[in-house]
Order: structure tokens, then C-alpha cells, then sequence
């Protein structure tokens, strides 16, 4: 019988013709649960890193995913990177995972809860393919990427996008005691692109969710290419500096929102596909927008049966454009 140490190098291996990854996403994943005020999901696939890569995958882009987990990760919820395509050569062995509470008061309001977490993830941990990747993903959970880390990336000259959640934001156990954003700046400089929530901006710069476009000219100050705040309902703002644009959300039916868990995170991967190739932030925008409508509508955590396929974002995408440029021209 297999020790539980041999079962997790066996699931860990992988394939010898993996492709090269378009984009890397790196990020702890989570064994998660997940309770609301009328049922509990247990136990379901979460984090940025999941959501988004199992996402991107879904929608046509080779990912290679970069994470720690112990050998009590159930290996039922990492079948599902393979369900996907993403790659997982990168998702290295840990004393333990990162296992959490994700509680919904009746209110909407939510508390993360971390039960145990897996070790750092560090540069050395990156295999050597993945850093052919055009674009790099940075979304952690709670700190588990070192500064050192995103510096070597960008001295490699790819393009850098990070989420802010997990650097004092809303997945953070911790958030500053001082919301002065110090904690970020020195990150911003490094990044061709930062998003955040309203949430994550009013954890770390103490900035309402009324007054996000205040909060994306600081992270601008500080040296970020782009911004984009999401905003839940309300959509999405982008700013370059010098122009800046919200975007509404898509909603085929208010009624159909079943589960908004991992929404932020399968909008960053609509707006990845379209920025890698476009490097348009604001068509990327509206496609993040149009992928989120479709995770909203079904529940399960980070699974394959909650991404759109390509061909279906496209076409609503298009729906959505159609609607937009008939209700300017009416207006």
C-alpha cells in the first residue's frame, strides 16, 4: 500500500509533454468549506489561484500553476486541474495545505477563516518551462509570496499582473493596522497591471468602496501600468492614468445568481484571456465581466462544470457589445 508521502509524488507528477504555459498563476490553493446562512458546500476546491487557472484553462489558454499542498489535500479536488488541462508541474509538495472556513452571513457579508496553511511558495519552486510564460499571474491567499520572488519575475521583462487580495486584502488573515497601502507600494512599481476589490482597497488603503477611483490613482502613484477595481454588482473600473472607464456588470437574469464565490477570481481569467494577446484593459474588461455571468449562475467551488467554454463567452460577449452600442444609440 502507498504511503500517503508517495501518494501525493505520484498525483504530483507531471506529464513529461506538458506544453508551455501562455500564463502562470501562483497562488496557494485551498481545501475549503464553504457556509452560507442555508447549506454548507464541504469539501470544495478554492483560492484566486484555483478559480482563475481552472478558468483560463476552460477558456482556451494554456496555464501552468504554481502552489503547495500537504498529503492531506483530497486528491478528488486536484483532479480537477486535470479535468481542466491546467499544468501542474508546478504544484509542489508541503507539510501541510492550506485548509479554511469560508463563512456568508446573512447579510452578504464574509469571514475567511484559515484552519491550516501550506509553506511559502518561492522562486525556486517555479519549473524552469514555466518561465518561458509570456505572462505571470501573482494572486496569493494570505502573503505566501516573498518580495524577492516578484522581483526576479520582473527583471525577466514578462508582463506582470498581481491581485491584491492576498497582500493585506480580503483573503488576508491579517489586514494593516495603519491603511496607509506601505505594505503595497513597493509591490505597484513592479506590476504592468494591479487589481483589486473595493474590499482589498478599503482593507489596505482604508478607501471606501463609493470612492474607488481615488483608490486606483494611489496604486497608480505608486507605479502600477494599469488598475482594475471590481465592484461586485456594479461591475468593473479600469484606469490607465490618464483614462479611466467603468464597465457594468452582465447579468442574464438577477434571479439567476446562484453563488458569487470565486466571481473576482473567474473575472480576472475572462480579463487575462483577452489581455494576452489584446493588451487592451478595457476590452479585457468586458470580457471579465461577461465570464463572471457565467460562475455566478452554478455553484461547487473552483470545478469545470462552472467555467464557461470559449465559444460561450464569446457569444455572449458579443450579446453584451450588441446591447451596449443599441443602448448608446438610442440614448
Amino acid at each position: 500500500m502507498l504511503s500517503e508521502a508517495a501518494r501525493l509524488s505520484e498525483r504530483l507528477a507531471g506529464s513529461e509533454s506538458e506544453p508551455p504555459p501562455q500564463i502562470m498563476v501562483v497562488g496557494h490553493i485551498l481545501n475549503e468549506r464553504v457556509v452560507f446562512p442555508d447549506r454548507v458546500l464541504y469539501p470544495v476546491l478554492g483560492s484566486p489561484a484555483a478559480y482563475s487557472s481552472i478558468c483560463l484553462a476552460k477558456l482556451g489558454v494554456r496555464v501552468g500553476l504554481v502552489t503547495k499542498v500537504g498529503p492531506d489535500f483530497p486528491e478528488h479536488l486536484l483532479s480537477a486541474f486535470d479535468g481542466a488541462g491546467v499544468g501542474r508541474r508546478g504544484i509542489g509538495r508541503s507539510r501541510a495545505s492550506t485548509n479554511n472556513e469560508l463563512i456568508y452571513q446573512a447579510d452578504g457579508r464574509k469571514q475567511i477563516r484559515f484552519l491550516s496553511k501550506a509553506d511559502p511558495i518561492a522562486y525556486a519552486d517555479i519549473p524552469s518551462e514555466y518561465l518561458s510564460a509570456p505572462l505571470v499571474y501573482i494572486c496569493p491567499m494570505d502573503e505566501e509570496i516573498d518580495f524577492e520572488m516578484l522581483r526576479r519575475l520582473r527583471e525577466q521583462g514578462r508582463c506582470m499582473v498581481v491581485d491584491l487580495g492576498g497582500f493585506g486584502g480580503a483573503t488576508s488573515a491579517v489586514h494593516p493596522p495603519v491603511k496607509d497601502g506601505s505594505g503595497v507600494a513597493r509591490i505597484c512599481p513592479l506590476f504592468d497591471l494591479v487589481k483589486a476589490s473595493t474590499e482589498d482597497l478599503e482593507y489596505i488603503l482604508g478607501i471606501p468602496a463609493k470612492d474607488y477611483e481615488a483608490a486606483a490613482a494611489a496604486l497608480l502613484e505608486w507605479g502600477s501600468g494599469a488598475v482594475v477595481v471590481t465592484r461586485g454588482k456594479d461591475g468593473a473600473y479600469v484606469s490607465t492614468g490618464g483614462v479611466g472607464r467603468s464597465f457594468p456588470a452582465y447579468l442574464e437574469d438577477p434571479r439567476s445568481v446562484v453563488d458569487q464565490t470565486g466571481a473576482g477570481d473567474c473575472f480576472s481569467a475572462g480579463f487575462l484571456t483577452h489581455y494576452l494577446d489584446s493588451r487592451d484593459p478595457f476590452q479585457a474588461a468586458v470580457y471579465g465581466n461577461v465570464v463572471t455571468s457565467f460562475v455566478i449562475e452554478r455553484t461547487g467551488g473552483a470545478s469545470v462544470a462552472r467555467m464557461p467554454q470559449r465559444r460561450d463567452a464569446d457569444e455572449r460577449a458579443r450579446e453584451f457589445l450588441a446591447r451596449e452600442k443599441a443602448a448608446m444609440a438610442a440614448g
